[in-house]
């Protein structure tokens, strides 16, 4: 999964490249960030794992997630998110969203609060049997996003959150507090 996201990073860094030498002959600002009316689509990797990290033999809760953006203006926005994945303990699938508001734009940096919620489930692995599992997540915070180019930004969040585990049969677990506590959730965007 490694050489993929190292893969995807490096088409989209090419590819605006491209974008941003079109712009310059075609006199486009190469200076605006999150304009008006600009989708963006790309990876974020969500990590849930803290929230279940002193849980004896608890599932692999990180997921990989394709997102989008949408700028409705410079001060407001939406992120919409697909998580997935799979391991030997685990498959994982997420959908979530975000409301995005702009605070304080320096140059090509964005720095805004963000609200969202979160839903999923998990099969847990193992024993000669499988066992679902549903996420629930609500959670607010920080982010900042630096426009490398134009049309590519990376981007960085940490905030707290709620999160609550329900195995089917099985006790729920919950969990609220800080996340991104060492290594915020990161991600790029590519916009068209």
């Amino acid at each position: 999964m490694r050489k993929l996201a190292i893969l995807t990073l490096a088409l989209f860094l090419c590819v605006g490249t491209v974008f941003a030498a079109a712009s310059k002959n075609t006199g486009k600002s190469s200076s605006s960030s999150s304009s008006s009316g600009s989708f963006g689509v790309g990876y974020s990797k969500a990590n849930f794992n803290q929230a279940v990290s002193g849980v004896n033999g608890a599932p692999d809760l990180s997921f990989d997630e394709i997102a989008g953006r949408y700028w409705f203006d410079d001060k407001f926005a939406i992120d919409v998110q697909l998580g997935f994945g799979s391991g030997d303990a685990t498959s994982r699938f997420l959908i979530g969203g975000k409301v995005i508001g702009n605070v304080l734009t320096i140059n090509n940096l964005n720095i805004y609060f963000f609200g969202g919620l979160a839903f999923g489930s998990f099969t847990l692995k193992g024993n000669g049997r499988d066992q679902d599992a549903s996420v629930f997540s609500i959670n607010g915070g920080v982010g900042a996003e630096y426009y490398v180019l134009p049309c590519l930004s990376v981007l960085t969040e940490m905030g707290i959150r709620y999160i609550s585990l329900k195995p089917d049969g099985g006790n729920s677990f919950d969990d609220f507090g800080v996340y991104a506590d060492w290594l915020p959730q990161a991600g790029v965007r590519f916009y068209f």
